[in-house]
């Protein structure tokens, strides 16, 4: 059996650390599931399990709340979690707070899906062929909803892109947060064909 070179990617900031990989560098006998999965399934929880092996020390383990929202349960669990998954990636990212993340593969499906996501005045804002800024604004839509404490969001109503303070790199947003609009950035990073975006 070839062995494959594990190639983690990292994203680093102050308080925050995201990591990705490709889920063709998953062995899909790395870790026990206990229940029947999927192939790609199998390649996104055991991507995630390397993810959380590499970047936190001791022994940890993902759960999840009622609502599906992940933690970690062990030596680093005062940090929060998101975890997204592509086509091809699965990323994990943690802070000291809460923290939402979406990984992307730029894509023209998401034009077809654009008035689903995005509310009038953001449809203006964005135009319809530009396949880079929509696939961005989806990413942003799912940070909002990972972030939210709320279920039940409406990604037109609830969930809203304010504008760009950085062009494509940077976004003044806003989310439902119990009965009221909350203020969020998101930071926008691009790596050849994928789009990354987190809370800031």
């Amino acid at each position: 059996m070839q062995q494959i070179e594990l190639s983690i990617n990292f994203i680093c900031r102050d308080d925050f650390r995201l990591g990705y990989i490709p889920l063709n560098q998953i062995d899909m006998t790395s870790n026990a599931i206990s229940k029947p999965l999927t192939q790609k399934r199998i390649l996104e929880k055991n991507g995630v399990w390397l993810l959380v092996k590499n970047m936190f020390e001791g022994n940890n383990e993902i759960l999840y709340e009622p609502s599906g929202r992940p933690y970690l349960y062990g030596d680093a669990q005062n940090k929060f979690i998101s975890i997204s998954h592509s086509k091809n990636f699965v990323a994990l990212a943690s802070s000291h707070k809460r923290i939402g993340i979406d990984i992307e593969e730029i894509n023209e499906r998401i034009l077809k899906v654009r008035s689903r996501f995005l509310n009038d005045r953001e449809l203006d804002m964005i135009n319809a062929t530009d396949l880079e800024f929509n696939t961005i604004a989806w990413s942003i839509k799912e940070v909002l909803f990972k972030l939210s404490k709320n279920e039940g969001l409406d990604f037109k109503i609830d969930l809203l892109i304010l504008e760009e303070i950085e062009p494509r790199k940077k976004f003044q947003c806003s989310m439902k947060e119990e009965n009221e609009m909350k203020e969020v950035i998101v930071e926008i990073v691009r790596v050849d064909k994928l789009i990354i975006a987190f809370n800031v």
